[in-house]
């Protein structure tokens, strides 16, 4: 999974890493504005949303997030940081026009976003899992 991510929003810098209490994503609006929305859930966090920084792309297709009214975004990041099979940390830039996709969940009023994961064979990689890249426009 994404474990952290580095980002500029509204001329500050930020780097969370997902364990973080109150890490937080900036999705992409159709507005072109960007919006800070807080990332999954922590173990020690309450509230009726899955445990978790992600969610695999099958399952979403299969229907499980489907009581969360899930919905695709766009995770306006430059920097991301996966871990590798041996528990080293990489940090990999995204390319001008690309962005993770994420799944916007809602329950009530709130908002969380997880970030889309893909599969990797093991066999053919360092990673277990890998972020979705996707590109733009909407």
């Amino acid at each position: 999974m994404c474990r952290a991510a580095r980002f500029q929003f509204e001329g500050r810098r930020f780097e969370y890493y997902f364990t973080q209490y109150r890490a937080r994503l900036p999705l992409l609006l159709q507005t072109g504005h960007c919006s800070l929305v807080t990332w999954g859930r922590r173990r020690n966090e309450s509230g009726g949303f899955p445990f978790g920084a992600s969610v695999r792309l099958a399952s979403i297709q299969a229907g499980h997030w489907d009581a969360l009214q899930p919905k695709p975004v766009k995770i306006a990041i430059p920097e991301f940081m996966e871990t590798d099979v041996m528990g080293h940390e990489h940090w990999f830039q995204v390319m001008a026009g690309q962005y993770l996709q994420g799944m916007l969940a809602q329950k009530g009023n709130q908002l969380r976003v997880y970030t889309v994961q893909l599969d990797c064979n093991a066999e053919d990689t360092f990673f277990e899992n890998w972020p979705r890249i996707v590109n733009s426009p909407f």
